[in-house]
């Protein structure tokens, strides 16, 4: 049986976990990969708080988004072995009632577009599919942000770990700041109020 998202103590005010999702080591940092790591800093950024490292393959820290609770987390694997991390804060720190939110890059989503979901499968994502395995679930949250599509006769691996382009970095900007509206708008107002304002 899987682990639940939702949490199962529906009378405990919910702790929000905001997975962003990447490669560590400088050469990785401004890769298109990378989206999910890149949304932990300007949250941190928006709550005034600072990454600290955890107690195992992790950085975190924790504010508030209105009355709400909310963890940033930067799993420090490689891509591949995101579940591993995830599954390590969630036994280790012990949130109560936790709601996870997984953020990650995607090719599918043509670049600056953003698309949220409750649950769903992993489209081949590598660290969603680790996250899916570890967890032994489809149901978290998921922030997709696009960075897509891969240019023809370009190894997908490749483009994905490749920096953004100059001309690219204005769109890179804005879309983040999107996604850190859509989560706050998640967790103020909830799912469908969301989506309907921020997806595609």
């Amino acid at each position: 049986m899987g682990w639940s998202a939702r949490g199962d103590d529906d009378a405990s005010p919910p702790q929000w976990l905001l997975f962003g999702l990447g490669n560590p080591g400088i050469r990785y940092a401004e890769t298109r990969h990378n989206l999910g790591w890149m949304l932990v800093d300007l949250l941190c950024e928006r709550m005034g708080e600072r990454l600290v490292a955890g107690r195992a393959d992790y950085f975190r820290a924790i504010g508030r988004i209105g009355g709400a609770e909310i963890h940033v987390i930067k799993p420090t694997t490689f891509m591949n072995l995101s579940g591993r991390a995830v599954r390590q804060y969630l036994s280790i720190e012990k949130p109560v009632s936790p709601r996870v939110v997984i953020a990650v890059d995607d090719v599918a989503i043509p670049l600056g577009r953003l698309r949220m979901r409750p649950r769903g499968a992993s489209g081949g994502h590598n660290g969603l599919e680790s996250i899916e395995e570890h967890l032994r679930t489809t149901d978290f949250t998921r922030i997709r942000m696009g960075c897509g599509p891969v240019p023809e006769g370009v190894d997908m691996g490749d483009y994905v770990l490749e920096e953004f382009a100059p001309d690219e970095r204005e769109t890179v900007t804005a879309l983040l700041e999107r996604a850190a509206d859509a989560l706050e708008s998640w967790v103020q107002v909830g799912a469908q109020t969301t989506m309907s304002k921020f997806n595609g």
